[in-house]
C-alpha cells in the first residue's frame, strides 16, 4: 500500500509543479505586455505604472503560488482527523492560517514594493522623491503626499488587495481540495479577468451586458488588485479614498467568513 501512496504523491507533486510552470509563464508574458510602451522619462510616473500593472501581477501569481496548498494539504496527506483530535484545534488551524495568509501577503508586497523603489528610485538618485506628487496614475487634481509617499500609498492599497485575493484563493482550495486544481482555477480567474480588463471590454463595450459586467469588473478581485477600483465610482478624488477601502475590507472579511464556514462544514464531516 505505501509504495502506491508514494507513486500517487509523486503524481500529485508533478502535477502541481507543471501547473505551476504553466501559470508562471502566463503571468509573465502577461507582465511584460503590461510594462511595454512605457514613458521612461517620467521616472515617478513609471514606478506608479509599475505597482498599477506589473507589480500587481507578480503578487498575484505569488498569492497563487503560496497559498493554494495551505487549505488542500490536510486533505492531501491525511492530517485532518489528528486536527480532529484536538477540542480546540480546528479552530486554531484555521486561525493560524489566516494569520499566515495576512502575513505572507503584507511580506511580498513588502518585499516587492521594496525592491521597486530601491532599484528605480536608485536609477536617478531619488530625485524629487520628496516633491509634492506632480502627477499621478489614478486620481485627478492635487493628492496631499510626496512622489515617494504616493508610491507607498499604492502598495498599501495592493496590500489590501492582496488580502482580497487571498480570500477567495482560501474558499477555493477549501471547495476543491486539491493543490493544482486551486492552482489551476485561481490563476485562470485572474487571467480571465486581466483578459477582459485588456480586451474583453471592448467586445461587449455599446451592449446591454457592458453596465453588467463592468461593475462585476470592478468589484472583483482584479479590479481591486489592478488598483482601479481605488478610484473607480468615488470621482477619482483622493478626499473619497476611505469609500474604496472600506469596501474592500468589508468584501475581504466575508470571504473570511466564508471560508471559516467551509472549514467548519468539512470538519463536521
Amino acid at each position: 500500500m505505501w509504495p502506491i501512496c508514494d507513486e500517487l504523491k509523486k503524481h500529485q507533486a508533478f502535477r502541481e509543479v507543471w501547473v505551476a510552470y504553466l501559470m508562471g509563464g502566463a503571468f509573465f508574458l502577461l507582465g511584460l505586455y503590461q510594462t511595454s510602451g512605457y514613458r521612461l522619462e517620467r521616472w515617478w510616473y513609471f514606478i506608479q505604472q509599475d505597482i498599477h500593472s506589473y507589480g500587481n501581477t507578480l503578487v498575484a501569481f505569488l498569492i497563487v503560488l503560496g497559498l493554494s496548498r495551505l487549505v488542500c494539504c490536510e486533505h492531501e496527506y491525511g492530517t485532518g482527523r489528528i486536527i480532529r483530535t484536538s477540542k480546540q484545534g480546528h479552530f486554531l488551524v484555521w486561525r493560524a492560517k489566516i494569520f499566515f495568509t495576512i502575513g505572507y501577503c503584507a511580506i511580498i508586497v513588502l518585499v516587492i514594493g521594496l525592491v521597486s523603489l530601491l532599484v528605480h528610485g536608485g536609477q536617478i538618485g531619488f530625485r524629487d522623491a520628496l516633491a509634492p506628487a506632480s502627477e499621478t496614475v489614478l486620481f485627478y487634481g492635487a493628492v496631499p503626499l510626496t512622489n515617494l509617499g504616493y508610491c507607498i500609498a499604492q502598495y498599501v492599497f495592493l496590500f489590501l488587495a492582496a488580502i482580497y485575493f487571498s480570500g477567495f484563493v482560501l474558499i477555493i482550495a477549501q471547495a476543491t481540495q486539491r493543490t493544482a486544481l486551486t492552482l489551476f482555477l485561481c490563476g485562470g480567474s485572474y487571467i480571465a479577468l486581466l483578459g477582459y480588463h485588456f480586451v474583453g471590454h471592448l467586445w461587449v463595450q455599446g451592449t446591454p451586458l457592458y453596465p453588467i459586467t463592468e461593475l462585476l469588473f470592478r468589484f472583483s478581485f482584479m479590479g481591486f488588485m489592478s488598483l482601479e477600483s481605488f478610484n473607480w465610482g468615488f470621482s477619482c478624488e483622493w478626499g473619497q479614498i476611505w469609500k474604496p477601502i472600506t469596501v474592500v475590507i468589508l468584501l475581504s472579511g466575508l470571504e473570511f467568513v466564508l471560508s471559516w464556514l467551509l472549514w467548519q462544514r468539512r470538519a463536521n464531516k
